[in-house]
Order: structure tokens, then sequence, then C-alpha cells
């Protein structure tokens, strides 16, 4: 007949190598948890402001918009809806 295995006390040294380990991996966490990211920080491009004389691609100057006036899209619109012979 089989008798178990007998307990063996787990030694000093596994002890402290499992210690250490829980202690790092905790750090490390903690560390990255705390810590920015330190990558490459850039910010958003500033657009020059306008200079004397300009008007477009800078702050503050003109906007193209690509639009039609409301009379017209009402013309449109209705120009649509009406049956074609």
């Amino acid at each position: 007949m089989l008798e178990p295995d007998r307990y063996r006390p787990v030694s000093l040294r596994r002890k402290l190598l499992t210690v250490g380990l829980a202690m790092v991996t905790a750090a490390t966490i903690v560390l990255t948890l705390t810590n920015k990211h330190r990558g490459a920080q850039h910010g958003p491009p500033s657009p020059a402001t306008c200079a004397d004389g300009k008007g477009d691609d800078c702050i503050g100057g003109k906007a193209t918009v690509i639009a039609l006036p409301p009379t017209a899209a009402a013309s449109q619109a209705a120009n649509q809806s009406e049956p074609k012979p």
C-alpha cells in the first residue's frame, strides 16, 4: 500500500524568492500606473497668425466654405421634387 508523501516545509530560500518576486511585481505595477508616458511629447502644431495683408490659412483669416445660399438650396429642392415630363 502506498503511503502519502511526507510534508516537506518550504525552504527559506524559496520563501525569500517568492517574497522578492512579489515585491518587484508590485513595485513595477505601481510605478507603471503612477508615471506619465514619457515618449515623444509633441503639442498640436500652432498655425501662424495672419500677417498684414494675408487673409487665408492663418488664425483670424478667411475660411472658405462650400455651401449654397438658402434661396438656391430651396429652389434646387423644389426643382427636384417636381416630376419631369
